[in-house]
Parts: structure tokens; sequence; C-alpha cells
């Protein structure tokens, strides 16, 4: 699990860096760039929720970790709703 875990952070970094200086072009590079960012963000919970349920025995660190990714990607794509209307309003 660890293996995968980490060639999949190593995956959506190299991603993130190559969206990176696209990420203001358009609203399309915008949450593409976002979406790899969350990808990132999830990867790393899913290692430390991972370790932090195999040194504690507890669920309780997934659950946590689980809400705060959980939270990140809604408040994305709040923000790509927010960019998408007022794209919309302006090409009307």
């Amino acid at each position: 699990m660890s293996i995968v875990g980490v060639t999949a952070l190593a995956a959506n970094v190299l991603c993130l860096l190559l969206l990176w200086r696209h990420r203001g072009d358009d609203i399309n590079m915008r949450s593409a760039w976002m979406c790899s960012r969350n990808d990132v963000i999830g990867n790393v919970g899913v290692l430390v929720a991972a370790a932090g349920v195999g040194l504690s025995g507890s669920a309780w660190p997934d659950i946590v970790i689980g809400l705060l990714v959980a939270a990140v990607f809604c408040r994305s794509a709040m923000l790509v709703l927010r960019d998408a209307s007022r794209e919309f309003q302006f090409s009307n």
C-alpha cells in the first residue's frame, strides 16, 4: 500500500509541476491545476492517515484526514463553480 501511495504521490506531484505555470491561463487550466493539487493533498493525507492508524491502532486518524481532504475538495469545487459562473456571465 505504501509503495502504491508514494508512486501515486510522485505522479501527481509531476502533474502539478507540469501544470504550475499554466494554472492562470484560463478556467480549464486552473481547474486542472486545482484537481492535481487536490490529488497531491489526498495522497499525502492517505499516507499520513495510514501512519496514524498504524501507530495508534485507531480509525480516528483516517476519519479526521478524510474529513479534512473532503473539505479541501469541496472548497476547490466551490471556487471552480464561482469562476465558471463569472465566465458564463461575461460571455453572455
